[in-house]
């Protein structure tokens, strides 16, 4: 888990934003230091807000310095009312990759991925083409249904698909999702992070287009019957995206076929296609970049995984020592985690060693008339298979 919550760097971003007590001179010695146009809204020196959140402990200074750095960098063309919706997203899919990944070597560890850093010091491996692409289509996601459910001005539902009856019976109404927000911030705060035109830049970009199509694609149409007793003579249909852990499903069957863009001495072994890149612009100027000529929707890396049963803090592998494995049976098991003990630890070179944790829980619950549940509380031993 992070080390600072969502709510915590909302708290952050807003007592950045809306204060405006900082002398001039603050003003523009941090504007300066951090590259900010000075004419942007409402900034306040550092000092105040390292000092303000040190008093309420809610993170740790170097933590929050990097924090406001990144986030003046980012926001100054960004619409600050979608930052806790793309935020939660990122929490999100990195909640999603630990999933899919719960039972693999490499388990998805949080130091994997940092909304406001450059990713160039992370390997270009099959796992972070993963993770880049399920980090972009959480934001998609959570994004547009903020904007469905009317959490935006900006923003609503896919007015293209109201009216019009088809000759199956049904008429397009309701409120469908319409993903060109998500797909607008997810550019912004994602494709943004890529400043180089190297090839590592450019894969990092595609996979992060592979996480906005998987939304796009997987959209489905949702029905609603009308008529005498429920006869469904008439339905009103609406689009709508398809749940966090199905799109998770569908980028981890990617991953399994994910392609590896190797180099040889003649070159890349796939061709460069030039391609106009546009962009708000105020985001960034039209520019152009070369794309890579890789099927839309499929995963791509550069570089092999390293051993993830070895702890590497240069690449942010923490190995598998510690690791929770499993020992269910069952036809509701799936096959990585009936495996997952050979895996994650024989295989590594560790042993499985089972560890008992006694936690306090409610148990004995009663309903009591009227309208109350009282319950007992127990010690109750859970028992934890660990690669030691």
């Amino acid at each position: 888990m992070s080390k600072y919550s969502v709510s915590d760097r909302i708290s952050i971003v807003k007592a950045y934003y809306s204060s405006n007590n900082s002398p001039i001179a603050d003003q523009r010695k941090f504007a300066t230091e951090y590259k900010l146009k000075t004419t942007c809204p409402s900034v306040i020196t550092i000092k105040n807000v390292i000092e303000k959140f040190e008093r309420t402990g809610s993170v740790d200074v170097s933590t929050l310095h990097r924090l406001l750095r990144n986030f003046a960098l980012r926001l100054r063309h960004a619409n600050d009312v979608f930052t806790e919706s793309v935020l939660i997203g990122v929490e999100r899919g990195m909640e999603e990759c630990k999933h899919q990944f719960q039972w693999d070597r490499w388990g998805c560890p949080r130091s994997s991925f940092n909304l406001f850093s450059k990713s160039s010091k992370q390997p270009a491996t099959k796992e972070m083409a993963f993770l880049h692409a399920m980090i972009s289509s959480s934001i998609v996601i959570t994004v547009t249904k903020n904007c469905s459910l009317g959490h935006f001005k900006s923003c609503g539902c896919d007015e293209s698909k109201k009216g019009g009856f088809d000759y199956k019976g049904w008429h397009w109404g309701g409120c469908s999702d319409h993903v060109k927000m998500g797909n607008k911030m997810a550019k912004l705060y994602l494709d943004n992070k890529e400043s180089g035109r190297d090839l590592k830049a450019l894969i990092n970009l595609h996979n992060y287009r592979v996480g906005r199509l998987a939304v796009k694609k997987s959209m489905t149409k949702t029905c609603k019957c009308h008529g005498v007793s429920g006869s469904c003579e008439i339905q009103t249909c609406w689009m709508r995206t398809r749940g966090i852990r199905e799109v998770g499903d569908i980028l981890k069957d990617a991953y399994q076929r994910a392609q590896l863009f190797s180099t040889n001495i003649n070159g890349f072994n796939l061709p460069l296609k030039p391609q106009k890149r546009k962009m708000d612009n105020r985001i960034h100027h039209q520019q152009t970049h070369e794309r890579l000529q890789i099927p839309k929707q499929q995963l791509a890396y550069l570089e092999y995984s390293p051993n993830y049963c070895v702890a590497n803090a240069s690449v942010g592998v923490p190995g598998t020592r510690g690791r929770v494995c499993s020992r269910m049976a069952g036809r509701n098991v799936t096959k990585a985690e009936r495996q997952s003990c050979r895996n994650l630890c024989r295989v590594c070179g560790y042993k499985v060693q089972m560890k008992t944790e006694t936690r306090t829980e409610r148990c004995s619950c009663k309903f009591t008339f009227c309208c109350k549940v009282s319950c007992k509380t127990c010690d109750i031993q859970h028992i934890h298979h660990v690669c030691a």
